[in-house]
């Protein structure tokens, strides 16, 4: 079981982040994974570019892989992500990994780019991707980008191909990681949904004469701490709640009763969207018990007994969100007790 420290957007002070980024190395954590994002519909606060960002910490960290979470498959040229990736992965000494999904409508549909046939979109971009990594020249014709003509980048990666993370919330995308990913990196998930969906990528990657167990099983959460009082780690996450129902074919999965409507989510959702009023609204019938299903919250205990219903679901790699309410305190419990504990159980 791996563990990584996930930086949510907007993002906290610059020199914070940094300094979380060096603990949480110091703790025995795995990963940095930073959200790509160009807004963050009407959060006040930064949205770093996250290949600058990444590189950032690329120059203040030495082991800590380093991942967005999650890029897109429009927002950018697929050789200039490859590019980027590359130089990223040049610069941190081979620390290099690309989070990637089908796009959200907040960071694309703004600026007059399309997202049509996304997935198809995203498995193309994947394909193209590794190919600019690999090959001296590429001479393709591409479904989305065009003809590429003895086109090549001038950098290549430490890595032969740094890992790439597909974002698969749906069917669909799940095969794409089962098929293409190095990773799967899902968010708002349930011990007993994220069981049926992982089974899913590793139907998926069979069929593809894949072997199932050289893929990193990631699922993106928060955690928060508190041995004296839990009911306030837990209440760390209410703020949440409203990400919790912009996914809402996650939710109706998880609890069918819930039986919310499945038109509007966080991938095409802006603040103008019509029934964006009505999802708010649905809030209220959000199940007690959310947090603590969805995260890794409450006493020590609890929190080791939360990443042990993942694990036991599929999981592999916990991506964790430090809510505090002690950010410092929670990294000092993951080195001086969680990591330990789950490197004992894996011998």
């Amino acid at each position: 079981m791996k563990f990584s420290f996930s930086i949510p957007v907007p993002t906290p002070r610059l020199e914070y982040m940094i300094d979380g980024s060096k603990r949480a190395e110091a703790c025995g954590f795995d990963s940095i994974f930073y959200a790509d994002h160009t807004t963050m519909l009407n959060s006040p606060g930064t949205c770093y570019d996250a290949l600058c960002f990444l590189t950032a910490l690329a120059m203040e960290t030495n082991k800590l892989k380093l991942c967005t979470g999650v890029s897109d498959c429009h927002r950018f040229h697929p050789a200039l992500m490859a590019h980027k990736v590359a130089t990223l992965d040049v610069i941190s000494k081979g620390r290099a990994m690309l989070g990637i999904g089908a796009g959200e409508a907040m960071n694309i549909d703004f600026y007059g780019i399309s997202r049509e046939r996304s997935v198809l979109k995203l498995r193309e971009y994947i394909e193209i991707i590794r190919k600019f990594w690999t090959k001296k020249r590429i001479n393709i014709k591409s479904d989305f980008w065009g003809t590429f003509k003895n086109a090549f980048i001038q950098i290549k990666p430490i890595q032969k191909t740094p890992p790439i993370y597909v974002a698969a919330n749906s069917p669909r995308t799940r095969k794409i990681a089962g098929e293409l990913g190095n990773g799967w990196y899902p968010f708002v998930e349930t011990p007993w949904t994220y069981k049926k969906n992982y089974s899913e990528v590793v139907e998926a990657a069979k069929k593809a004469g894949r072997d199932p167990s050289k893929i990193d099983y990631v699922y993106d959460c928060f955690v928060a701490i508190d041995d004296d009082d839990p009911q306030k780690a837990i209440d760390r996450c209410e703020f949440f709640k409203t990400g919790y129902i912009l996914n809402p074919t996650k939710l109706n999965q998880a609890y069918p009763s819930l039986d919310f409507p499945e038109d509007l989510t966080i991938h095409n959702l802006l603040l103008d969207s019509e029934g964006a009023t009505d999802l708010l609204k649905c809030i209220d019938r959000l199940p007690k018990s959310i947090h603590e299903d969805a995260n890794c919250v409450g006493t020590t205990d609890d929190v080791i007994a939360s990443i042990e219903k993942f694990k036991n679901a599929g999981a592999t790699h916990l991506a964790l969100m430090n809510r505090g309410p002690d950010s410092n305190l929670v990294y000092e419990i993951f080195r001086e007790k969680i990591i330990p504990y789950f490197k004992d159980m894996d011998k």
